[in-house]
């Protein structure tokens, strides 16, 4: 099974936008099938299943598939809250067997696979079991993204030797230019990581102003994701 999943070192550093872009590169220059999927998505309003602006529909519209929401992101919850709280919250049960039924139906219809989760490796989806769990489940080499600018040193470093000890395969490091980061932070972190990381540095991607406010330009998430990623790193592992 051809499958990568970003992961990332917390929550609102650009998971979305870095998986948008990843799908959009692997589909429109690569010539992919890409299959999208959001297993756990929370923070939703009631009544917005369908919302423009939920990470699985965005992914959906950046990767060009037709696949149901309810495939591509089988549990959705109202509460901004790690799975296992939010299910606990509206008194529902996560059923791993199920998620594994759907990982297989995507993997057998796409070329590849782009996964992306919620907030860290050590959210908890239900009880003693978290995000580096699953990804191990379906032993899915790991894009670790990190937000661009101060802290990102210690929390990046921190993930991807985690990531290590469990012997999950991690395809890169993306620093992610959330918002005009121009900082000296900013500007050493990218020097810094490729020093103490033993995974590849795989690149800082920019500033992407609205690009999940409007409609999805996939030429755009394409052409950045080319022009800033070491693209031929992660082909490696495709």
């Amino acid at each position: 099974m051809k499958t990568l999943f970003i992961t990332g070192t917390d929550t609102g550093i650009g998971k979305t936008v870095v998986s948008m872009c990843l799908c959009a590169y692997l589909s429109l220059r690569r010539g992919m099938n890409v299959g999208v999927m959001k297993p756990f998505e929370s923070g939703l309003t009631e009544g917005g299943q369908e919302a423009r602006s939920r990470d699985s529909v965005l992914l959906r519209e950046a990767s060009g598939s037709t696949d149901s929401l309810k495939k591509i992101n089988p549990y959705a919850f109202e509460a901004p809250l790690a799975p296992e709280v939010a299910a606990e919250l509206e008194h529902r049960v996560i059923d791993l067997d199920n998620i594994d039924r759907i990982y297989r139906d995507l993997s057998g219809a796409h070329d590849v696979v782009v996964i992306e989760g919620a907030g860290g490796v050590m959210v908890p989806i239900k009880k003693d079991f978290f995000y580096a769990d699953l990804i191990r489940r379906w032993d899915a080499p790991v894009i670790a993204v990190s937000k661009l600018g101060l802290g990102a040193i210690n929390h990046t470093l921190l993930t991807t030797r985690f990531l290590e000890s469990q012997g999950i395969n991690i395809a890169g490091v993306i620093l992610n230019n959330a918002g005009n980061e121009a900082g000296i932070a900013s500007q050493t972190n990218p020097g810094v990581l490729k020093r103490y990381l033993r995974a590849p540095f795989l690149g800082v991607l920019p500033y992407l102003a609205d690009v999940t406010k409007k409609e999805i330009d996939r030429e755009r998430l394409a052409g950045a994701f080319e022009q800033n990623i070491d693209v031929a790193a992660i082909l490696k592992f495709l």
